[in-house]
């Protein structure tokens, strides 16, 4: 019995190393998404390369959030401040520990890997690629916005496809609070005149681009890495 029981423990920490980022189904969409957000951050940088001024969009959605937030001024800058260097490296390396308890090899690197990726192609690359300034900043992306999008994807999914709870509907539940703190990060960072929401919205659109295909690419390397690792008989 004891045997049996050992042996059924060490199959199922087999699957929960080796389970995929991405389940089957979802895979389809997730590729659609990535589409979706390269396109809108291709049009957005496109449209405000080499300005300074808020757009339409900007205008409009800028003086509905401030009008409406005023009252919340210590929980918004509360907010935009996890997406600063220390506090976001704090977050991403809580939910890398997290994933390695969890014995999802794949997940530390999604939480690391692809906070990073997103992060180096917004401040290395896109910014000064766009040079859009705000107050004498380059602010398209939102590095912020970037960084905390980014945590709260590989947060979102790894909680969804957690073995515990079981419960499927709790689980969906929890992947979707990361989400719902990282925007309102991006309407944080509105409200405090630190960036357009254009700039949100492209940092968000980075995140989740660069995220799922760091999802997509791990799912695809992780099962080929572990059969070269494994002793031929």
């Amino acid at each position: 019995m004891v045997d049996a029981l050992g042996t059924k423990e060490a199959v199922a920490a087999d699957a929960n190393v080796h389970r995929p980022l991405l389940a089957d189904r979802a895979r389809g969409p997730v590729v659609v998404v990535i589409f979706l957000a390269i396109i809108v951050v291709a049009v957005l940088g496109m449209r405000y390369a080499n300005q300074t001024a808020a757009g339409s969009l900007d205008r409009t959605l800028d003086t509905f959030i401030r009008t409406h937030l005023r009252r919340y001024e210590s929980l918004i800058r509360a907010l935009v401040m996890l997406g600063n260097p220390l506090p976001a490296t704090i977050v991403v390396a809580a939910v890398a520990v997290a994933a390695a308890i969890a014995r999802r090899w794949s997940g530390v690197v999604l939480a690391i890997g692809g906070t990073l990726a997103a992060v180096t192609i917004t401040e290395l690359i896109l910014k000064p690629l766009v040079m859009r300034l705000r107050y004498g900043h380059l602010s398209f992306p939102s590095g912020h916005c970037t960084t905390v999008a980014a945590v709260a994807i590989a947060t979102s999914i790894l909680l969804t496809g957690a073995q515990r709870p079981r419960s499927l509907a709790v689980r969906l539940v929890a992947g979707v609070v990361p989400i719902v703190v990282a925007a309102c990060v991006a309407v944080g960072l509105i409200a405090e005149h630190i960036h357009y929401a254009t700039d949100t919205l492209a940092g968000c659109c980075v995140a989740a681009a660069t995220v799922l295909t760091v999802a997509l690419v791990l799912d695809v390397i992780a099962p080929r890495v572990h059969r070269s690792s494994q002793p031929t008989g």
